[in-house]
């Protein structure tokens, strides 16, 4: 019955242990005090952003050599399910700025790291992953349209991306796009980081969601924006030959602690119930069926979370793509059938807003169709356990 950061606590180097605490008393604190405001006015956690930065925690994956705290797959995870069930749109935005530092270690120059990682050290930068394009989807195979062209010893970068996680609260927008001409897509993708604040960036004010709401996913436009020679970020197409799995990993840690967050909620609020009913009473014996249901379903989310951390880095590409397809299905689906299920459990209550079961529903959704969706992930799932060839992700 642990949750996923005391179950992996054992595994984690001891200096990283305390990470989670402080995770966890932050997300108990202040975030879930201030999330209701966050989804309500539609509006980016800065404050808690703050509060990462001030704790360390903005530098968590930034190695140790930079300043950084250095953490492993497995404290990442623990951190990440704390911070999501606290306020789930802080946990999923900075998985996004995690993501890019992880992708900066794999591609990026050791002059671009000391930059990029000096400053969320020293100054509390932020880097937004803008990636998603609105006429396409990673359902599919992923077409990318935005366009990269030479301007003199530099670049020009021109399209619009869909679903710009942080896109008011980033200093550096980290996005890829087609460098024309090439003949294939392993040629011309190219990776550039371009500051939020540059000529020709355009955030446009198009999110108000269901769910989520305080991720600042906006649409960005890129029209005719200047790319220095510094900013552009590994070899065209060498993206493509690294360690994607990142996103996913921390998408599942996400969702599993948005389940949790659920069920914790629901095993207090039971305990409350039982006192009303005589032990063994049939209002008594449903709410244990009703918690226990939910029980059993976040226990299969938790165990594939846990696994899908530990393994991460020793797992060859196809087994790492099996057992991540399914821990990603595996938390999304937790969280959304605790959630409904205590939506139940609250009866009418559950409507209000002051309460966050609705909230834990809605930011829950959003698990279903982020890339891998989870169509894509069942028919990844199913291909490898066949013994055809499944792609999470393919570009064209």
């Amino acid at each position: 019955m642990a949750a996923v950061g005391d179950a992996l606590r054992e595994h984690m180097p001891a200096d990283q242990v305390p990470l989670v605490e402080t995770a966890r008393s932050l997300a108990q604190g202040a975030f879930r005090q201030r999330s209701d405001s966050f989804d309500r006015e539609n509006r980016f956690p800065t404050e808690n952003y703050d509060d990462l930065y001030r704790s360390g925690l903005l530098a968590l994956m930034v190695p140790k050599a930079y300043g950084g705290a250095g953490a492993d797959a497995i404290t990442y995870v623990g951190v990440l399910s704390e911070i999501a069930k606290g306020c789930a749109a802080t946990g999923l935005t900075f998985n996004m700025h995690c993501a890019i530092i992880d992708f900066l270690s794999q591609i990026a120059s050791e002059e671009q790291k000391r930059r990029y990682y000096g400053e969320i050290v020293n100054e509390g930068a932020i880097l937004a992953s803008i990636t998603s394009e609105p006429a396409n989807s990673f359902r599919d195979v992923f077409k990318v349209k935005t366009a990269i062209e030479t301007d003199g010893d530099g670049f020009r970068l021109t399209g619009r991306k869909g679903w710009g996680s942080l896109s008011t609260a980033a200093r550096y927008y980290f996005t890829w796009s087609r460098l024309k001409p090439s003949a294939s897509i392993q040629e011309g993708l190219l990776n550039v980081m371009v500051p939020a604040a540059r000529e020709g960036v355009i955030v446009v004010d198009d999110w108000d969601t269901v769910g989520m709401r305080a991720t600042a996913s906006n649409s960005i436009d890129f029209d005719n924006v200047r790319i220095e020679p510094g900013e552009v970020i590994g070899a065209p197409g060498v993206l493509l030959t690294k360690d994607l799995s990142f996103w996913s990993l921390g998408y599942t840690a996400v969702y599993v602690g948005i389940a949790e967050a659920a069920f914790d909620y629901c095993v207090a609020y039971g305990r409350e119930q039982l006192k009303l009913f005589e032990p063994g009473s049939a209002q008594a014996v449903r709410v244990q069926r009703q918690v226990g249901q939910m029980s059993m379903i976040l226990e299969g989310a938790r165990r594939a979370t846990s696994q899908l951390a530990l393994m991460r880095g020793r797992l060859d590409p196809v087994e790492l793509s099996y057992i991540l397809n399914q821990a990603k299905y595996l938390a999304t689906e937790a969280a959304v059938s605790i959630a409904q299920a205590g939506m139940r459990m609250l009866g009418g209550s559950s409507l209000n807003r002051s309460l966050p079961m609705q909230q834990f529903l809605r930011d829950a959704q959003a698990g279903l169709v982020m890339p891998p969706a989870n169509d894509r992930c069942i028919e990844t799932v199913g291909g490898i356990a066949l013994g055809i060839e499944a792609k999470t992700v393919a570009f064209s």
